[in-house]
């Protein structure tokens, strides 16, 4: 999946959609459930969820960032960076008003 697959017709980043993470492996959709979880993880807490060595997992969130689905977050300071998941807000419907 490219980068501009990811913005929407407004030009704002969009993310990923659940059917996306679905069509995942399962050792890849098991991160994305971290994150969604928690919200935001480090590289320890990831490795720990997925019961993998951090080598193994900082390999495993490189490709999801590749592909799109994870978004690495600046640690403040010189801390180790956070990662996201980049998911697609759930859309809002618009009803008319003719009903």
């Amino acid at each position: 999946m490219r980068e501009e697959q990811f913005k929407s017709s407004s030009g704002e980043e969009a993310g990923v959609s659940m059917a996306d993470i679905l069509a995942l492996p399962d050792e890849l959709q098991a991160i994305i459930t971290c994150l969604m979880r928690g919200g935001e993880a480090g590289l320890p807490e990831v490795a720990a969820f997925i019961e993998q060595d951090e080598a193994t997992t900082s390999t495993l969130l490189a490709d999801l960032i590749a592909r799109g689905f994870v978004q690495e977050v600046p640690a403040e300071g010189k801390g180790q960076p956070r990662y996201r998941a980049r998911l697609v807000s759930k859309r809002t419907r618009k009803l008319s008003f003719d009903l």
